[in-house]
C-alpha cells in the first residue's frame, strides 16, 4: 500500500519538495526524499557536514592514471560556458578517491567515493584526468550511440548514513546499458 504524504510540499525547494540532495539531469542512480521536515532539516546538515558516505558508478572513456586513486581539484562555475564547472586556483576544493573494477581496449568502470559534493564534481574531474565519463559531451566525450542523448554513465550507487542513531545504507544497480558499454 502506498502512504500519500502531501504535507511534503511544505518543506525543501520549491520545485524540489523533500529533496534532500540533487543528482545532475543526466545522473541516474539513488536520491534521498524526506517525508517530514525533522527528518529534511537533519539530513541536510548531514550531508552539509559531509557525513553521509557516497558512491558513484562511471564509466570513462580511455584508462586513468592508475587503479587506485586520490582527485583533489579546485572547482568553480566556467568562465567561457556558464552550464559547466572548471577547475580554477581560486575554485572551491573537490575531492574523490577512485578504484577501477573493470576495463577494455576503451573504457574502464571505475568506483568512484565522493568526499565532497560540489556540482558535476565527477564529471569536471574526469574530463580534467583526459578520460570523461561516457556520452558526457558537455565534458568532451564523444556522443556514444548506446545511450540516449540525455543520459551519461555516471550513477549514484550507494549512499550511507546515519538517521537518528540508525544506520542505514541503500544500493543500486546501474541502467542496463552499462553492460552494452562495457562490451559485457
Amino acid at each position: 500500500m502506498i502512504e500519500i504524504k502531501p504535507e511534503i510540499k511544505d518543506w525543501g525547494e520549491e520545485n524540489r519538495e523533500g529533496i534532500v540532495h540533487r543528482l545532475d539531469r543526466v545522473t541516474s542512480g539513488l536520491i534521498v526524499c524526506a517525508l517530514n521536515n525533522e527528518t529534511y532539516k537533519y539530513l541536510k546538515n548531514e550531508f552539509k557536514d559531509r557525513k553521509v558516505n557516497k558512491k558513484y558508478l562511471a564509466i570513462v572513456e580511455g584508462h586513468l592514471p592508475s587503479e587506485t586513486g586520490k582527485i583533489e581539484l579546485p572547482l568553480k562555475r566556467s568562465e567561457s560556458n556558464r552550464s559547466k564547472r572548471a577547475v580554477a586556483k581560486n575554485g572551491r576544493m573537490s575531492i574523490s578517491e577512485y578504484e577501477i573494477i573493470n576495463s577494455t581496449h576503451k573504457h574502464s568502470l571505475v568506483l568512484i567515493d565522493l568526499i565532497t559534493g560540489r556540482n558535476h564534481q565527477v564529471r569536471v574531474q574526469m574530463e580534467y584526468l583526459n578520460a570523461p565519463i561516457v556520452n558526457d559531451t558537455l565534458y568532451g566525450a564523444k556522443r556514444n550511440d548506446l545511450i540516449n542523448s540525455f543520459a551519461i554513465c555516471l550513477h549514484s550507487h550507494v549512499l550511507n548514513f546515519t538517521l537518528f542513531k540508525k544506520n542505514f545504507s541503500f544500493k543500486s544497480s546501474p541502467p542496463e546499458f552499462y553492460n552494452k558499454v562495457m562490451e559485457v
